[in-house]
């Protein structure tokens, strides 16, 4: 495979099989509140500059928590002058849909952007059974280490769960449509013009492409955070939690022809940690709705425990979204997840475009841009930089 360096090609085309890092070492230093203003006011003048009718839109399919790195996602667009946010999609995966349409509701009521719409979606995975098979699973293959939504009973409605949302139970009502049909309406709306972030199991955008195929052209992309492509799975040795939830659907979503396939891989995630200096960096000055639910909410983790750290996980791919030019290498694969059960269950699989020979990929599958790396300068002044506005 071919290499060459990548600049704002990534936001335009992405044709090239492979693309590499861009000379200028990346930094992981915690950002100064200068450097942060400057870039993130940069990114937000370069990225309005090619926002049509209020923004570029976006809908953002999820399994949300609260405060985790869906809700983050969540913020980064809400806060970007750039974005027309069409709605949230809730989806089962880390939390159950009646939870994370709970947890939506409050926190953009939070935030004071009750006027973006939650859509509660799938609350299984598209194939029966799949909580009842994790006892075999576990004793065939290893025990997942985490399981999401199924290490607690579904709740009965969004507003009876086990312990209300932080902030108490939210007083805006989602909406009545499912979200399947919500993704197929904004898409004819727009036709060419949505944006759909794939950030949890693909259950909504699976249902929405089977029972929709007209859409499949009229969608401009889909970002996806899933996959484990040249490292171990987080959840198995061989996949990642995303499409483990749910692999038919995965299969389905990345095997389907959307003119761009963006894939934020777990490859990338682990390689960026978020800390108490980058929490320290959000919440210093004067306060706002977002740094009063990190206060709240991280602020005791991390009174407890300095050293405590995490991954970002689906933040990467809003930040990937806003400024491009933040990804420093990428590669363009063939790619299919194993929805066959046993040990390879959910395996995300990538196969390399060879421009000098036939195509040695499976058939059905489709070409998707795969993030490999970031600069980590430019992206922690992003998301800092968002997460501190007003």
């Amino acid at each position: 495979m071919r290499n060459t360096t990548l600049g704002t090609l990534f936001a335009v085309a992405l044709l090239v099989p492979t693309l590499t890092a861009s000379g200028r070492p990346p930094s992981d230093r915690p950002p100064t509140a200068t450097s942060v203003a400057t870039r993130a006011t940069t990114a937000q003048t370069a990225t309005a500059a090619s926002a049509h009718h209020g923004g570029r839109k976006v809908i953002l399919d999820a399994d949300m928590g609260q405060l985790n790195d869906d809700a983050v996602a969540m913020f980064m667009l809400a806060k970007s002058p750039s974005v027309d946010f069409l709605g949230v999609t809730v989806v089962s995966g880390n939390t159950w849909v009646e939870e994370g349409t709970a947890y939506a509701l409050r926190q953009l009521e939070l935030i004071g952007r009750s006027d973006i719409p939650v859509v509660p979606g799938a609350g299984e995975p598209l194939m029966p059974g799949r909580k009842e098979r994790l006892g075999a699973e576990n004793t065939l293959y290893g025990t997942a280490p985490w399981t999401g939504a199924f290490e607690s009973p579904r709740p009965a409605a969004y507003d009876h769960l086990a312990e209300p949302p932080y902030g108490g139970y939210p007083t805006t009502r989602p909406q009545a449509s499912a979200a399947a049909d919500f993704i197929v309406a904004q898409v004819k709306r727009y036709p060419g013009q949505v944006t759909v972030f794939a950030v949890g199991p693909a259950t909504n955008l699976a249902l929405a492409v089977r029972t929709h195929p007209e859409i499949v052209p009229l969608v401009k992309e889909v970002i996806y955070m899933g996959g484990a492509f040249d490292k171990p799975g987080n959840i198995t040795p061989a996949a990642e939690f995303n499409w483990w939830f749910d692999p038919e659907s995965a299969r389905i979503a990345v095997r389907t022809p959307f003119r761009t396939q963006t894939i934020v891989p777990d490859d990338v995630c682990v390689k960026i940690r978020y800390t108490k200096a980058r929490y320290d960096a959000i919440t210093a000055g004067p306060p706002t709705a977002i740094k009063k639910i990190f206060k709240d909410l991280q602020g005791p983790v991390f009174a407890a425990d300095p050293g405590h750290s995490t991954f970002l996980w689906d933040a990467l791919t809003a930040a990937v979204f806003l400024d491009p030019t933040i990804v420093t290498t990428a590669q363009q694969r063939y790619v299919d997840v194993d929805a066959t059960f046993g040990p390879d269950y959910g395996r995300s699989l990538g196969y390399a475009p060879d421009e000098f020979a036939a195509p040695k990929n499976p058939a059905g599958t489709q070409r998707a841009t795969l993030v490999l790396d970031l600069d980590l300068r430019r992206f922690w002044d992003l998301y800092t930089g968002l997460l501190r506005r007003p």
